[in-house]
């Protein structure tokens, strides 16, 4: 008897065994016949699955006799199902996933006035989106820490005592890059200056960067590349945010932001309050940051008239009073023979920005903008002063045509800018009127869906500095959703201006007017290439590499040169700037883990009367770092370093490399969100190494400044999310 129950066991066990089943899928682009990795393959009823190999491949083992569904789904292809029975006399099943176009790259770019998806444009176009929320934690007053989160960027104070800045890409000077406001030029000439501290961060819906000369999209100023700030915009859901900032020295920030929709009319309103102390570091009597009270008030109102027509309209406001200099003056101490220093900055800006946008067919569509902007700002220094009103208007016509496999636009503009020195300390004044036309094409060829070309025409007439053809191209070649290569160039022009880095620092002093008869247009032209391999993309885990290599040489730069004791002229150089070099960016998930890796190699030269020497304050090496800890809705944690090799000053001197590193901690919980932040606690600032003043004390000189002047900054504060 037990003989046959043993038997009976033994039988019912072989034929258990028998009844189990092993099945092997092999995975392949269905265009390029490549194989994909991390595909995920899964059977729901029996909660079996796996994910293919390096080959493609992957088996499932231990399926019981019966019919299943599979189904098979991969980031970025069109997920599959199918219905398999077993046993089956087929051992290996081929899947041919097919590429799901919808899905692929969801941001969405204008710089390039396409208004496509950032995946399918030949143009670089560096898009942050995430990021501006994160830099708004750390620095909710100003652009500037937000800027820095691209390879290649660099925020340079120029100036020691009132703290303006001005915006490097791929070490050119700042006035070479054109910064934008939802593609309208509001912050070039004179309001550029102060325009990065100027420009708070919360209304703003991502940031896009196309490096290298540009001018072809938006006419002069882009030699170096522009920075496209855009604004949210409303939506169904109603949208509220409030935002208080404090920090340990001294700085109080609030800032909110509304945004509703109603039937055919929508519109958001920003407010911010900027209040920061004077604060000296080092204690030696001046101040390292100014003290400051700035007011933005940016609302914008949208008219929704039909399905093909919108129209919008909105302004900014701002007003700020920024003092600097001996502390015992910004006080409000009284001058005397040992104290009488101080160096204030007050502005106001005022512009609107109209736009009105109607399809007129399927794929034609009618664009009208128009910008305004005055700005108003004066410098009082003790013993001088300086004071100024710039007044610009810019208006553009463009009509687009979006077929099924390429892009048509056509347009015009006109851009006018006019600047009146009051007649304060001299009689030279320094008012120059600019008045610029221009007509402008560009068309992108979808060849087929592994090749897009792009190619563009500018053609610009100014009436002091004649015309300016300016051409450019780019090419996209993407053969899998692995692999994306990209090349491109162009040319970009700037029209000669009293507002650059040297001449702010010495707050327009003895500086001459433009002369349009002796200075010439700054011409530039650029080449750049990059490439993007995606090495594992899966749902839980991706790494993605990109090298980038960029050249561009600017023919006959403005220099400024001395003319005697305290005057100085702007010269076109007979040399050129020339910078050349490549960025590696690194990204990784992992899970809730986000790593980003970026490192910048700048060669910058200055060739003039035959010598060549190292363009200043341009580090050769810089290394940018971020690992972030983001659980949704619940924690947000992170570190971040910066480095940023020797660098050489005007005169010629060497200053040593620089490290720092921050801190940031995030905790929401429902609509409520409290932070704290730890910028640069490596306490890194120019003052550990050198005194930023001189003598005498009464009327100082400033060193150069190369480091942060600020050093180690505790802040924390609270959001609120409705």
């Amino acid at each position: 008897m037990k003989q046959i129950f043993f038997i009976g066991i033994l039988s019912t066990l072989c034929l258990d065994l028998l009844s189990q089943n092993q099945i092997t899928f092999s995975i392949e682009d269905a265009a390029t016949k490549e194989a994909l990795i991390g595909v995920n393959v899964f059977i729901p009823e029996l909660d079996k699955g796996a994910v293919s190999n390096l080959e493609g491949n992957c088996t499932i083992s231990n399926i019981s006799d019966g019919t299943y569904e599979v189904g098979i789904s991969y980031i970025g292809y069109t997920s599959q199902s199918l219905n398999l029975t077993f046993p089956t006399t087929n051992r290996i099943i081929i899947i041919k996933l097919d590429q799901d176009v919808s899905n692929l790259g969801e941001v969405i770019v204008t710089s390039n006035r396409a208004n496509r998806s950032i995946a399918n444009i030949p143009s670089r176009i560096e898009v942050l989106t995430d990021e501006v929320e994160e830099a708004a934690t750390m620095d909710p007053s100003k652009i500037a820490h937000l800027l820095m989160h691209t390879t290649g960027i660099q925020v340079q104070q120029t100036s020691a005592t009132s703290g303006s800045a001005s915006v490097r890409i791929q070490g050119q000077y700042g006035r070479y890059t054109q910064i934008l406001k939802d593609g309208f030029p509001i912050y070039g000439g004179f309001t550029g200056g102060l325009g990065v501290l100027q420009i708070p961060p919360l209304d703003l819906r991502q940031v896009e960067f196309v490096k290298g000369s540009s001018s072809t999209l938006y006419g002069g100023g882009a030699i170096a590349g522009l920075i496209n700030l855009i604004s949210k915009e409303p939506k169904a859901e109603d949208e509220f945010s409030l935002h208080l900032n404090l920090s340990h020295i001294g700085n109080t920030d609030l800032n909110s932001f509304y945004s509703k929709r109603s039937g055919k009319w929508g519109g958001t309103v920003f407010a911010s309050n900027n209040t920061n102390r004077l604060y000296d570091v080092d204690d030696d009597g001046f101040t390292d940051v100014p003290q400051v009270r700035k007011f933005n008030f940016n609302p914008r109102l949208f008219y929704f008239l039909d399905d093909k027509t919108t129209i919008s309209f909105g302004g900014t406001f701002t007003n700020e009073n920024r003092i600097g200099g001996d502390v015992r003056i910004v006080e409000g101490f009284v001058p005397n023979s040992l104290h009488n220093y101080f160096e204030r900055n007050k502005s106001k800006q005022v512009t609107t920005q109209f736009k009105i946008d109607r399809k007129l067919s399927r794929s034609g569509s009618i664009q009208f903008k128009n910008s305004t902007n005055r700005f108003e700002r004066s410098i009082f220094l003790n013993g001088y002063a300086f004071a100024g009103t710039q007044f610009s208007i810019f208006s553009e016509l463009n009509y687009a045509l979006d077929q099924d496999n390429y892009h048509l636009i056509v347009g015009a503009n006109v851009y006018t800018d006019d600047f009146r020195e009051e007649a304060i300390e001299t009689t030279q004044l320094r008012d120059q009127k600019l008045f610029t036309v221009g007509a402008f094409v560009q068309h992108i060829w979808d060849i087929h869906q592994e090749l897009a070309i792009e190619t563009g025409f500018r053609l610009d007439y100014n009436q002091d500095y004649g015309i300016f053809p300016l051409p450019k191209f780019a090419l996209i070649y993407k053969p899998s959703l692995k692999f994306v290569a990209r090349i491109g160039g162009g040319l970009g022009y700037k029209l000669p201006s009293v507002f650059t880095e040297n001449v702010e620092s010495l707050a327009f002093e003895g500086v001459q007017p433009i002369n349009t008869t002796t200075n010439n247009a700054e011409k530039s032209y650029g080449l750049n290439a990059d490439l993007t391999y995606r090495i594992v993309n899966t749902e839980r885990f991706s790494i993605s590499l990109t090298e980038y290599l960029f050249y561009n040489r600017l023919n006959q730069p403005l220099i400024l040169e001395s003319q005697g004791v305290n005057q100085y002229a702007l010269i076109n150089s007979e040399g050129y700037f020339e910078t050349r070099g490549m960025e590696s960016l690194v990204k990784a998930s992992a899970e809730n883990l986000h790593l980003y890796l970026g490192y910048t190699f700048v060669h910058a030269i200055q060739q003039d009367n035959n010598e060549e020497k190292n363009l200043p304050l341009t580090p050769m090496h810089s290394f940018h770092g971020d690992l972030m800890f983001v659980q949704e809705k619940k924690w947000r944690m992170g570190i971040d370093a910066e480095y940023e090799s020797q660098q050489t000053l005007s005169t010629g001197r060497e200053v040593r490399s620089l490290f720092k590193a921050g801190f940031l901690a995030e905790r929401t919980i429902d609509n409520f969100s409290v932070y704290i932040n730890l910028e640069n606690w490596t306490d890194t600032r120019q003052t550990r190494y050198e005194s930023l003043v001189q003598e005498p004390f009464l009327n100082p000189r400033f060193t150069e400044v190369w480091a942060p002047l600020d050093g180690f900054i505790f802040n924390a504060g609270f959001k609120i999310k409705m």
